[in-house]
Formats: C-alpha cells, sequence, structure tokens
C-alpha cells in the first residue's frame, strides 16, 4: 500500500489567524476557489506524492535528523503572490520573510535526505510560500485584489517538522502527522 506524503513546517496559530483574515478578504467573491482550511496551513518542504508505507519510518528518521541538525526559524508573513497568470492564476499564496536563506538551508538539507533514501528528486525548485487557494474559475481581477491586501507581517518562529499524509476527499484534503519532530533549540558549539 501506499500513502499520499508531504513534508512541512507547522505554523503558529497567530499566523494560521492572520491568514484566515487575508484569506476571508477574497472569499466573499463570486469566484471557484479552493480555500486552503485553518487547520490544514502550513509550509510545504516537498511534496511526496504516493510512498509505499514501508518508507514511513525512514522517512520519519530523516526528519529526526534533520531537526537534530537545523534551528528554528524566526519567519514573519510576507507579500501575496500568485503562480500562474494575473488573468489566470492557479494557486494564491503568501509570502514569507525572515531568515529565508535558512528556510533554503533546511529544504535543501531535505532534498539530499531524500535522494540518499533514493526517492526520486522534486519536480520544481522549493520556493517559500503559504498557499490560501487553487483557484478553479476566477474573475480577471481576482489576482489583482489578492496582490492588493498583503497580510500583516505576523512574526513566527517555525520549529515543528512533520511528515503528513494527505488523505483526499470528495469535501477536500483530511491531513493526519504521521511524525513530528522539533528542530533543535540551541545553536551548534561546533
Amino acid at each position: 500500500m501506499t500513502r499520499r506524503l508531504f513534508i512541512a513546517l507547522a505554523l503558529p496559530m497567530e499566523a494560521k489567524a492572520e491568514l484566515a483574515r487575508t484569506r476571508g478578504q477574497l472569499a466573499s467573491r463570486r469566484d471557484r476557489v479552493t480555500w486552503v482550511r485553518d487547520e490544514h496551513l502550513h509550509l510545504t518542504l516537498r511534496f511526496l506524492g504516493e510512498v509505499e508505507d514501508a518508507r514511513v519510518g525512514e522517512l520519519a528518521d530523516l526528519l529526526e535528523d534533520l531537526a537534530a541538525r537545523h534551528a528554528p526559524l524566526d519567519m514573519r508573513l510576507g507579500e501575496p503572490g500568485i503562480f500562474g497568470s494575473p488573468a489566470a492564476p492557479r494557486v494564491l499564496w503568501v509570502g514569507l520573510q525572515g531568515q529565508r536563506a535558512e528556510l533554503a538551508a533546511l529544504a535543501a538539507s531535505l532534498e539530499k535526505g531524500l535522494r540518499r533514501l533514493g526517492l526520486p528528486p522534486a519536480d520544481h525548485a522549493f520556493t517559500a510560500h503559504l498557499t490560501l487557494g487553487r483557484v478553479k474559475q476566477c474573475r480577471e481581477d481576482l489576482a489583482v485584489a489578492h496582490l492588493r491586501h498583503p497580510p500583516l507581517p505576523v512574526p513566527m518562529r517555525l520549529r515543528e517538522l512533520l511528515l503528513v499524509e494527505s488523505r483526499l476527499h470528495p469535501t477536500g484534503p483530511e491531513h493526519h502527522v504521521l511524525a513530528r519532530h522539533i528542530l533543535r533549540q540551541e545553536a551548534s558549539k561546533d
């Protein structure tokens, strides 16, 4: 059997609340957007897709190793963005500011670890973003409206590294955390 998996960093409640407020500014429109539910807001480091059940343990071990080698990240919500063209956006997202280099280093370490486990490489480069919604159909000004209303720059400490199973249902995805590891609390004394 396989599971549909991704690896992410958990968001603190304050960031989720601000993202929900930002989303609420757009949700009243008549566009067809599948909005990410509050409890599912996260920072995806790597989508893995379908993975054999037998590999879950080694993925959890990889996350434990990464958590021991990387410090928590001090970030804040950044500017809004889109994937796709302004006339036909596919995804509405919010960027991140703060320790972006350290975040990129964590994502690169994860990618190396996944390659050592024999998993295929990512099909695109890591882009630090928080997905708010996936657009099914919209009026032309949805992207403009989204880009016009950036969230407040809420500070957040990202410290929980998660291995998550995503089960797809007609009512939307259901997420189950399979492994959770806290990024180390102290800088190493090399």
